[in-house]
């Protein structure tokens, strides 16, 4: 009785196979790299970056009524900022208007 008998498959045609398939994954592989580089290329060049940081508003100087000291416009200031740095995302706001209620 042969033990091997079952197995009828051609050492090279399993290598042919084993090729093949190393081949085919490898150039998958290249294809995706180029895809996302040349995705990445057009993305600098409509100048979408990768982290960018939103240059905050210039500081323009509020509207306060008359009567409001200064003092009170900054303390309402330190009190917005004192809240907003609590949350976990970065809120960077600017004051623009202050009024007797």
């Amino acid at each position: 009785m042969n033990l091997l008998a079952w197995f009828q498959f051609n050492v090279g045609e399993g290598a042919f196979y084993a090729v093949f398939g190393l081949v085919f994954v490898i150039l998958g592989i290249t294809l995706l790299v180029l895809l996302f580089t040349a995705l990445g290329a057009v993305m600098k060049k409509a100048g979408v970056k990768k982290g960018a940081k939103v240059s905050p508003a210039p500081a323009a100087r509020p509207e306060i009524e008359d009567g409001i000291p200064p003092e009170v416009v900054a303390a309402i200031t330190a009190a917005l900022t004192a809240y907003y740095s609590e949350e976990p995302r970065k809120c960077e706001f600017v004051v623009r208007r202050i009024k007797k209620s």
